[in-house]
């Protein structure tokens, strides 16, 4: 067997082996915030049949960067602070782990708000575990650097770029993504195809404010009787921990929306999104319901 040969193989044995590995942390990861067996295996088994499985098995990096992802937020569900590690080995797997720096600011943002107090070692827990967390970014981005920029041939635009950061030109310069830059009408069956992923999670955070605002409602007005403020409300019913992983899934796929190819949004948000899983399992009937929501966007965008 050829050098090539192995190389290929071996990829596609490791991506099958975590994304195995991965269904059965999310299982966990279901288990630890309160999920039924039932609904976690679900999760779990939405994971392992979604639509972007494919990119999750053969020689590609979603099934790594996914790996440490899922890992980062099962110790970050044990309420450890060393899940930031995790977020910083998916940073150097893939450019997009930079959106997970929102967990830590959210967390320690949290923090404060819940104590009433800007506390000095919140602030610099957050200012160290952020940095740590992008710092494969830019450790990359420094070595491209060093291996185009310097050899006094500056023949790409970049190299003046005065943070020497290649990755938003590429983007922009080879890719044409940019602020609506992608909202053409040739590109409206490229929006068709990522419908089906669109209107899921329309539908899940539709599912999640029906879900909370009775409760909201509910709570506030024992609030009214009482001596608490709005901002005690706030603290303790609002705010909380798992609130985060909405506004993370709903920030990224207004961003893939905006600014990307929209045809790549599956992928970026399995491989970005855990939690997508399980805010699916808290449907009425989640596996009809996840079923009826893509057959019906996917049957709309072949009649059309």
């Amino acid at each position: 067997m050829s050098y090539s040969s192995c190389v290929v193989l071996t990829s596609i044995l490791l991506n099958n082996s975590l994304f195995y590995i991965n269904s059965i942390m999310l299982y966990k990861l279901s288990r630890m915030i309160g999920l039924s067996d039932t609904k976690s295996y679900q999760a779990a088994l939405l994971y392992t049949l979604n639509p972007a499985s494919i990119f999750l098995s053969v020689g590609y990096t979603e099934s790594l960067f996914s790996f440490f992802v899922i890992l980062g937020l099962l110790i970050r569900e044990q309420d450890s602070q060393l899940y930031f590690i995790c977020f910083a080995l998916a940073t150097g797997v893939r450019s997009n782990g930079l959106s997970l720096v929102f967990f830590i600011l959210y967390d320690h943002i949290l923090t404060m708000i819940k104590s009433g107090n800007i506390l000095i070692v919140n602030l610099v827990c957050m200012v160290i575990q952020t940095c740590i967390s992008i710092a494969p970014f830019f450790w990359f981005q420094s070595h491209l650097y060093k291996l185009y920029c310097n050899d006094g041939n500056n023949g790409s635009a970049w190299c003046e770029n005065e943070l020497g950061i290649s990755y938003g030109y590429i983007q922009t310069e080879y890719w044409g993504v940019g602020l609506f830059k992608y909202w053409e009408p040739k590109q409206i069956p490229n929006f068709l195809l990522a419908a089906p992923m669109f209107t899921l999670v329309i539908a899940i955070l539709i599912n999640w404010a029906t879900e909370h605002i009775k409760n909201f409602k509910d709570l506030r007005a024992t609030y009214t009787h009482t001596d608490y403020s709005n901002i005690s409300f706030l603290k303790h019913h609002v705010c909380n921990f798992q609130l985060a992983g909405y506004l993370h899934l709903g920030g990224l796929t207004a961003l893939a929306l905006v600014t990307m190819h929209v045809q790549v949004v599956t992928r970026f948000i399995v491989a970005n999104c855990p939690y997508l899983f399980v805010y699916c399992t808290k449907f009425e009937r989640p596996m009809s319901r996840v079923r009826d929501v893509l057959l019906v966007t996917s049957g709309v965008i072949l009649i059309i």
